[in-house]
């Protein structure tokens, strides 16, 4: 080999480790065994209730529940609207579905005492605990199991609830829990798309029930029946600002919420001030509006 095809190839061998460098690392290369889900070993039978506790209550609990700041007065309203206003109209219909055996004030004080013993022992504080639509449909279903064998509703399903607490520290002892480890973040996005689907629908209009603002255009709806004797009520009327306040309360919460990373306001204390009560403050001022 000549001496100019030596120099050749070298410049040849140079190009192409520059560009070995240059190119895009793939994700195996970045991150080694990119994707797999890794099981941890199986802990001993019982010792996963202990470490829990140890991590939760044990270490950061009193720290958590003692910090007191804007932030958690911010999260706590939060909280509270994101919880009462199914919480009653969950309520509201298991009165009906059950005769008032479980009506709007049991509701509210099942919610109430289960979501504060969650978040001072779960570990999970922001999580919502309230009733949904499958828990409804498992309740009419009770009913009609009750009904059909000739015993107490609220008998039967205190029963229920005690065989369903059993089962969870049964799967909590054995550490059965850790398969949730195979879940993807496909099945996550999957979920979070189903649950955000269902309250939309119940917010705007659920196509398989009587619920949602669209549904007070519908001059046979409930909600008119009340006032069928007054000449001054419109059901039109009534819609439209049902839909007004619905709609305008969430385009206001957008709105105000860009405030944070804007130019409104003096300083940035009082752009996050907006940004955390945006959403207490606003369903406040539409309901004002709506007593008026």
């Amino acid at each position: 080999m000549s001496q100019q095809d030596s120099k050749k190839s070298m410049v040849y061998d140079t190009v192409m480790m520059a560009e070995v460098r240059t190119s895009p690392l793939g994700n195996s290369e970045l991150v080694p065994d990119a994707g797999k889900v890794h099981m941890e070993e199986a802990e001993a039978w019982g010792t996963g209730i202990i470490n829990n506790f140890k991590r939760t209550v044990g270490t950061h609990w009193v720290k958590k529940v003692t910090n007191f700041n804007q932030k958690t007065i911010a999260v706590t309203l939060l909280m509270f609207i994101s919880v009462i206003a199914p919480t009653l109209t969950f309520g509201a219909v298991y009165g009906e579905e059950t005769d008032n055996r479980i009506g709007a004030v049991k509701t509210i004080l099942a919610t109430t005492w289960v979501g504060v013993a969650y978040s001072l022992i779960g570990g999970m504080p922001m999580c919502i605990i309230g009733s949904t639509g499958p828990v409804l449909a498992f309740t009419k279903a009770l009913i009609s199991i009750a009904d059909s064998i000739d015993v107490p509703y609220l008998t039967f399903n205190a029963w229920v609830s005690a065989w369903l607490l059993f089962y969870c520290l049964v799967a909590a002892f054995f550490d059965v829990t850790c398969v949730v480890r195979l879940a993807t973040r496909f099945t996550d996005k999957n979920f979070a798309l189903l649950i955000v689907s269902i309250f939309v629908l119940d917010a705007v209009g659920d196509p398989f029930s009587q619920v949602g603002i669209l549904r007070y255009f519908d001059p046979n709806h409930k909600s008119h029946l009340d006032y069928t004797d007054d000449p001054n009520y419109n059901y039109l009327e009534t819609a439209l600002l049902s839909t007004i306040l619905g709609f305008g309360t969430t385009a206001l919460i957008f709105f105000f919420r860009s405030f944070k990373n804007s130019d409104f306001f003096c300083n940035q204390g009082a752009r996050t001030l907006v940004h955390d009560f945006v959403l207490f403050s606003n369903c406040c001022l539409t309901v004002g509006r709506a007593k008026r």
